[in-house]
């Protein structure tokens, strides 16, 4: 499985292909070699690839919440191996769910 992305709403294609772009790091080689060579590809400044990526919502679909099966957002691509390290995974929202009945106890 591979990274899923889903732009925002105002994104355009050039958009999506330069989050596809930072999201195909390989996690093996430079990370900061990576930023500049897709900046330098789209002629854009690290500040402007930043705003670009983080408006598109990029998760794992085979990295889901074992109690309500939200996918796994991801946040960078160091994200990836280690998420799909885990043996299991609980989103956010159910995390505070059980913090709190566990709390309540």
């Amino acid at each position: 499985m591979s990274v899923k992305l889903q732009p925002n709403m105002t994104q355009n294609a050039r958009d999506l292909k330069i989050c596809e772009d930072y999201w195909s790091y390989d996690n093996e080689s430079d990370y900061i070699a990576h930023v500049e060579i897709v900046c330098e590809k789209y002629e854009i400044g690290a500040q402007v690839l930043f705003e670009i990526i983080g408006q598109c919502f990029a998760y794992l679909d085979d990295v889901r919440c074992e109690y309500c099966g939200y996918v796994c957002p991801l946040q960078i691509p160091a994200d990836i191996p280690y998420m799909r390290a885990k043996e299991r995974w609980c989103c956010e929202v159910c995390e505070h769910a059980l913090w709190r009945e566990n709390d309540h106890r």
